[in-house]
């Protein structure tokens, strides 16, 4: 919701011709790219990178008798 209210108020500055139009555009730009990546990108890396490693907790407690 951030991203989105900072993407509207930028977008007086991205359209309207003049010498801060590229600046408008770039952190549009940016915004838009960094909250795809947040919500998309970032957890699919860690989903990949976690599904590889053997989970070392239950391996841990597989290997040692219980006391009980």
């Amino acid at each position: 919701m951030t991203a989105l209210a900072m993407v509207i108020g930028m977008l007086p500055m991205a359209v309207e011709a003049g010498q801060n139009q590229p600046l408008g555009r770039a952190v549009i730009g940016g915004l838009m790219f960094a909250t795809c990546a947040t919500l998309f990108l970032v957890p699919a890396i860690f989903s990949l990178v976690h599904s590889r490693q053997p989970d070392a907790a239950n391996q841990a407690g597989a290997a040692t008798p219980s006391s009980h």
